[in-house]
């Protein structure tokens, strides 16, 4: 006996897992490649070492025991002038010296991130897990960096202020806490996404999901 047109029949159809899960992912990754990129332009272009140049200061020399009060407050005015410099200049060459490691991460960072992207478009399940080598890389080398930026800041002025140094432990570990904290949302929302992309979905039948056999 042939069952009734509406035996077994629930209303509603199944559809496959919506394609701006993917999409809107790869659209949110396009956006951080391209600033990731502009960064590493900047930093490639920068020439740390030379940001100096212009900045002509003397070094102060032995303090003026015996001279006037005047001179004595130039001496102090021209010591912390080149105390500034050499800060500065230590910066500098310290930013130099992971110039190259910056400009080698960012390219490893965008071109993973660009296989992602493609690769999402595409609907490729495998671009789920390109981000997550994106994500991965970006992380580590935004901690390593400042970390190492934090480090060589609170050394300097360590030496020049014990409380300032005290200041900069503090605002290391909040620099480097905001850092995991944004990254660890980045890391949910990639695995809500690639759950969500694989999920099918229940909708009210149609005209146009009905099938007619004569």
């Amino acid at each position: 006996m042939q069952a009734a047109p509406w035996q077994g029949h629930t209303g509603h159809v199944n559809t496959g897992p919506s394609k701006w899960w993917a999409w809107g992912l790869a659209i949110f990754l396009a956006i951080q490649v391209f600033f990731t990129l502009i960064g590493t332009i900047i930093t490639a272009i920068i020439p740390y070492d030379m940001l100096l140049d212009d900045w002509e200061v003397e070094e102060p020399g032995e303090y003026p025991t015996n001279g006037t009060s005047e001179e004595q407050d130039e001496w102090n005015w021209t010591k912390e002038e080149w105390d500034s410099y050499l800060l500065i200049n230590e910066m500098m060459e310290e930013m130099n010296r992971m110039k190259s490691l910056q400009i080698w991460s960012g390219i490893l960072t965008c071109g993973i991130g660009m296989v992602a992207i493609v690769m999402l478009f595409q609907q490729n399940p495998n671009g789920f897990k390109m981000t997550y080598v994106w994500l991965g890389i970006s992380t580590v080398t935004q901690v390593w960096m400042q970390y190492k930026m934090q480090s060589t800041m609170s050394d300097l002025i360590s030496s020049m202020s014990d409380e300032a140094s005290m200041w900069m432990s503090v605002n290391m570990g909040l620099s480097l806490g905001g850092t995991m904290v944004c990254n660890t949302l980045l890391l949910l929302i990639v695995i809500m996404c690639s759950m969500k992309s694989q999920d099918t979905q229940l909708v009210e039948e149609s005209g146009f999901h009905q099938q007619h056999t004569n």
